[in-house]
């Protein structure tokens, strides 16, 4: 059994020990607080994860290095992307990821672009296939003994630019016509100004000339329209004058232009792996010779 004296002194010893550990990890912790070094950031990839004739979606994967032997905390992200030079759409986030010691983590960062809105505030790309655009971001961290500390980023890259397909009446013809009644050919033209190929499905239409009686069609099958070009699809009609009046025949046989008013939807896709199909709508008028 150990007297006091011993007792005292082996307590001693002990205390001083845990005295000696506890001032050792103190130090190294507050040496490697003292050495907190910003994380990298580096855009890896921005590739496009969704378009449809309306929006293009772009997402930009974002690499987080840290360098530390603490974990530090991702606390917010703010974005702009330039067209033209030109600031075109920004955002920002809110965030609480934290990235462990010596870790890296990707950060994917959406962003939207609307086509109608690009072409209208810039006209000079309304031409072109193709338009350059800058992504920058800037990355906010929470860190120890520094706080927060912004972290920036750029990458650059081209989207496409989409254009609006159109669809008009490219002619109106008469196949036969008697008294009793016409039968007729209507012609439209599908045109794709863009670069790539577009799908057009289950087109509808209504079309009224000059008075006469609309004309309903719907065509199920797919209409594939290659880049730069135009195809023109065939719908025969026929129409009785006993419904539709003498007023059709005398209209049908004479020389005037007629006069026409088109619309309805289809749904747009494309051959392009990301490209979404979507609704498109189409109204049009105007004048078109009667081909007999």
């Amino acid at each position: 059994m150990l007297n006091s004296s011993k007792f005292l002194k082996v307590s001693r010893l002990l205390l001083v020990n845990l005295l000696v550990v506890t001032l050792f990890v103190s130090c190294t912790q507050l040496n490697e607080l003292t050495n907190i070094s910003k994380p990298s950031v580096s855009v890896v990839n921005m590739k496009i994860t969704g378009m449809t004739l309306q929006d293009i979606e772009l997402t930009a994967d974002v690499e987080v290095e840290n360098p530390n032997s603490v974990g530090v905390d991702l606390s917010s992200y703010s974005y702009s992307l330039d067209i033209n030079e030109s600031n075109f759409v920004s955002g920002s986030e809110q965030r609480g990821l934290n990235i462990g010691a010596k870790n890296s983590s990707v950060v994917q960062v959406p962003v939207t672009l609307t086509f109608s809105e690009l072409l209208q505030t810039f006209q000079s790309i309304r031409d072109q296939d193709e338009s350059d655009y800058k992504f920058a971001a800037s990355f906010g961290f929470d860190l120890p003994i520094l706080g927060t500390v912004e972290v920036p980023v750029e990458y650059s890259g081209k989207i496409p630019v989409v254009k609006q397909p159109s669809i008009s009446l490219a002619n109106f013809s008469i196949e036969s016509l008697s008294m009793t009644g016409a039968d007729l050919l209507v012609e439209l033209n599908v045109q794709n100004p863009n670069a790539f190929q577009l799908r057009v499905d289950d087109l509808n239409f209504d079309l009224e000339i000059n008075g006469l009686r609309s004309f309903s069609g719907n065509i199920s099958e797919t209409i594939n329209i290659d880049s730069k070009s135009a195809q023109t699809v065939k719908l025969p009609f026929n129409i009785s004058f006993l419904n539709a009046g003498m007023a059709a025949y005398r209209l049908l046989n004479s020389d005037e232009d007629l006069g026409y008013h088109l619309k309805g939807s289809t749904l747009i896709g494309s051959d392009l792996p990301f490209f979404n199909k979507s609704n498109f709508n189409f109204d049009k008028s105007g004048s078109v010779d009667i081909l007999k």
